[in-house]
Order: structure tokens, then sequence, then C-alpha cells
């Protein structure tokens, strides 16, 4: 049997760096496709508001810092990375916003409830924090978006605030511990007997690098080739992709990649969804 490439992604739906790094990472899928075995583990950046404000006179003073700090690092890393990024959104989130681990749990949720649309409630969360603006830190938030999924929304919420969910987040940040995983994201690739672990934001040439080593040349990354059939398979695949995930995925440059997505929205069949600083594209 061939040998297939294993990548455990550690991640954590309020990290502006693992939704940086979307296009890398569809990129790899599209191009491994059937050599892969690819899943997500969830992590949890941040549990409880005391972790960066504490709880005394001085913590609305401290949040602000934070957020104003926050709000500088996340517009310039934004513009360097061309995801779609609403800076706004952060002047109005209250300090439970910016916690994760209720996000944490409602995507094990989602896993226990139907374990199919777990990535994509995973992707539209980010999509919803970082592009949109809204906030998904009540459970009421969480069950909306879960209404967007064909999904028993009500079965969603019952595994939410029972112990299924807390049990599945709790086997998955047991597998953060195993692997020392403190940084997100982070990606366990394995080939064979060989291991990697790649820890923090890479770009492609850095995965490209790290999978011929891992494999010793066996299995080696090329960039795809560009044709309209392609793009609408990327699309297809994804349902949902920024303009910067097609760039990446294609090799494209400023005009190329305005004149495929011209192509592809002149047929009627797409639509595009200008959201913070760039936009998506998506089936009309």
């Amino acid at each position: 049997m061939e040998k297939r490439i294993k990548i455990t992604h550690f991640t954590d739906p309020l990290c502006f760096w693992c939704y940086a790094m979307e296009p890398e990472m569809r990129k790899i899928r599209v191009l491994l496709d059937e050599c892969l075995d690819y899943r997500i583990v969830m992590g949890v950046l941040s549990s409880d508001v005391s972790e960066f404000i504490g709880h005394d006179e001085e913590s609305a003073l401290r949040y602000e810092f934070f957020r104003m700090t926050l709000v500088d690092h996340l517009s310039q890393a934004a513009t360097m990375i061309g995801m779609p990024f609403a800076t706004e959104y952060l002047f109005a989130n209250s300090p439970e916003d910016m916690v994760s681990f209720p996000l944490s749990l409602a995507c094990s949720a989602m896993k226990v409830t139907d374990e199919h649309f777990a990535e994509p409630y995973l992707r539209r969360m980010r999509e919803c924090v970082f592009a949109e603006g809204r906030t998904l830190s009540k459970v009421d938030e969480q069950v909306d978006l879960a209404g967007e999924f064909p999904v028993d929304a009500e079965l969603f919420r019952q595994n939410l605030e029972s112990d299924a969910a807390s049990s599945a987040l709790q086997a998955d940040l047991d597998e953060c511990q195993k692997y020392g995983v403190t940084v997100f994201p982070s990606l366990l690739m394995e080939y064979g007997e060989s291991r990697i672990m790649v820890r923090g934001y890479s770009s492609y040439d850095g995965f490209k690098q790290a999978i011929g080593q891992l494999t010793d040349g066996e299995i080696t990354l090329t960039d795809a080739e560009y044709s309209f059939g392609a793009l609408e398979s990327f699309v297809g695949r994804f349902g949902k992709v920024a303009a910067r995930e097609v760039q990446t995925m294609f090799s494209l440059n400023e005009n190329q990649l305005a004149n495929a997505v011209m192509d592809l929205v002149s047929t009627g069949r797409y639509k595009t969804q200008n959201c913070g600083s760039s936009y998506f594209v998506m089936p009309a």
C-alpha cells in the first residue's frame, strides 16, 4: 500500500494566524489530494478573561490597552496576509468575546453532532469573527450559526450544553498536551516512520520544504496549473473561498486574480462578497 502523509492540524477558532494560514492549508490539501490523511485537533488559546486582563480595578484599563495593541498588530498582519479582515470588530468586542474556550467547545459540539460539518463550522466561525465582525461567545450565537448547516440545531445545543462536547474537547486538549503543542497553528506531519512538527504560521514554500524533507523527496509539491475548470473545481470543493486563497492556490498576480474572478462571476454561477479588507468568491 502506498504511503500517505498524515497531517494533524492543531488549531484554535480565535487564532488569527490559523485563519491567515488557510490559503496555504487549502493549497496543500488540494495538491496532496488522495495522498493525504488530514484531521483537525482543537486547542484553546484562552479559557478565562483573567488570563489577559486579571480581575481587579485595573482590568478595564488593561483590556483597552490589550485591545488597542491587538488592533494595531492584527491590522498590520491582515494587510500583509490579504485575507478578508474587518478591524472594527475588535473595537466593539467585550473581554468575554476574546476568550476562545466557548468557540472551541462549540466546534467540539459540532464534531459530536455531525463530524462531516465540524471543519466547515470552524471555518464559518472564523469568517464570522475576522471578516464579518460577529461575536460567537454565547450559546445562542453558536446555535444560530449551526443553523446554517443541515444539522439538527437542537441536538447541537444539547451536545454543547452536556458532557458530550466537553469530553470531545478534552480529548483534543489531551492530544495537544501529548505532543507539547502550545502554539497555534501547529502541524504534526507524518510519513511512514518519519515525523515533523511545524509550529506557528508557515508559508507555502515552508510547507513545500518540510514535506520534501519529511518524505525524503518521495513526494514533492508543485504549483497548480491555472485553468477556468481548475478554478471552478477549487471553489466547488470548499464552497466559499477568499480571493487570497484563489491567488495562493494558482500563484496569480493581482491582475491575473482580478481577471480570473471576473471570468468566474461573468458566468452568472458565482458571486463575490466584500468583507473588510478583501472579498470572498462563492456559488451564486
